[in-house]
């Protein structure tokens, strides 16, 4: 990319103002092309460039100007439908408009997005030169890079929202039924414990479908999870034992909703529920400095390695649905780096490991 320039001395002063700039311009473009995006990307121009006016549209209207107020509207608008309509993506146009001090020329290029064009810059520039025009379209080439990454990142978010509600929906009927069942058998030989359950299963069932944030904290996540146990303990009849380890430090820790109680519905439906005789599983979370680490162990059958990294892959169908979408939703939210790991393999229990930054990063 080329390195954009201005006329003048200060070089290293000059070369902080733009960084300054496109610093602002990359987090305003965050949100996609709208009016904010547009107001920042004409500032931008204008400042880099040292621009008379600046006007950026949509594919059908102006979004925003800066600088000297000049009598184009009409001709920014009638190059943006000539742009769009034609696709002209590789190269930027120059057309001359009339001012009240004479005829000026306007250099006007695409903003696209997947090879798509939807809006346009527009500079009037008082004498414009050819390096203009090659820093306008390495411009442009750079607040299409960053409306791509804008793009998906949304998707992202989509994705992220859509795993939340495939999580909800997955608790699974078939427990929900047993729960109930469970209870039932205890009303007439366990009347308190009965209506204990009662109690925690309307909690399980408030808090599994009430939320409506896809964040809450490593506290009220384990408050979920202690409720699906008391549920899960009351079917099985005490066949597994659990040991809870959480240091103090991990519990105000922001974690996506839903988290942690699919992973432990794993380990009991898919390693201890099939298992022969009891056992165990074991929840711990470490601080480890800027970040926690929570760790959900069972000594149950265990998983096929290969079937499992092939499942996480997107290449085969899992049966660990709730695990796929944990580790879906982790890399969604904090990036590829923050998936789950999970050490594995048949007949020899399976460790999952959820890591988690302790503050999450800020947006501007």
């Amino acid at each position: 990319m080329a390195i954009f320039s201005r006329k003048g001395g200060g070089g290293d002063a000059v070369a902080l103002q733009v960084l300054a700039d496109l610093n602002r311009l990359s987090s305003a473009l965050r949100s996609g092309l709208d009016e904010r995006a547009a107001a920042q990307i004409a500032a931008t121009t204008r400042s880099i460039l040292r621009a008379r006016s600046v006007a950026v549209t949509d594919d059908r209207r102006i979004l925003a100007t800066t600088g000297r107020a000049a009598a184009w509207d009409e001709p920014v608008l009638e190059q943006t439908a000539s742009i769009i309509d034609r696709g002209r993506l590789d190269r930027p146009t120059v057309y001359e408009i009339s001012l009240s001090d004479g005829p000026a020329e306007v250099v006007a290029v695409a903003l696209a997005n997947d090879e798509l064009a939807i809006g346009t810059i527009h500079v009037l520039i008082d004498q414009l030169e050819r390096r203009h025009i090659a820093e306008m379209r390495e411009l442009a080439s750079l607040i299409d890079t960053q409306l791509q990454l804008a793009e998906l990142e949304r998707s992202r978010a989509y994705a992220a929202e859509a795993e939340l509600r495939a999580l909800r929906a997955q608790v699974s009927p078939h427990f929900l039924h047993n729960s109930l069942t469970a209870i039932a058998g205890l009303v007439n030989t366990d009347p308190v414990r009965a209506r204990s359950l009662i109690v925690t299963f309307a909690e399980f069932l408030r808090a599994s479908f009430g939320t409506q944030t896809d964040l809450t904290t490593v506290s009220e996540e384990l408050r979920l999870v202690d409720a699906y146990l008391s549920l899960a303990q009351a079917r099985f009849g005490g066949r597994f034992d659990v040991t809870l380890n959480i240091a103090p430090e991990a519990l105000p820790v922001r974690i996506p909703f839903l988290t942690i109680q699919p992973v432990v519905e794993n380990a009991i439906s898919h390693g201890l529920e099939v298992r022969p005789g009891a056992g165990r599983m074991r929840i711990i979370a470490e601080n480890a400095g800027p970040e926690i680490a929570i760790h959900v162990e069972d000594d149950g059958v265990g998983i096929d390695p290969e079937q499992l990294e092939r499942a996480l892959s997107g290449t085969d169908s899992t049966p660990h649905v709730g695990i796929l979408a944990v580790d879906t939703r982790l890399r969604s939210i904090f990036g590829d780096e923050y998936g789950l790991q999970i050490e594995t393999g048949p007949n020899a229990g399976t460790k999952v490991t959820i890591r988690l930054p302790k503050y999450l990063p800020t947006r501007a």
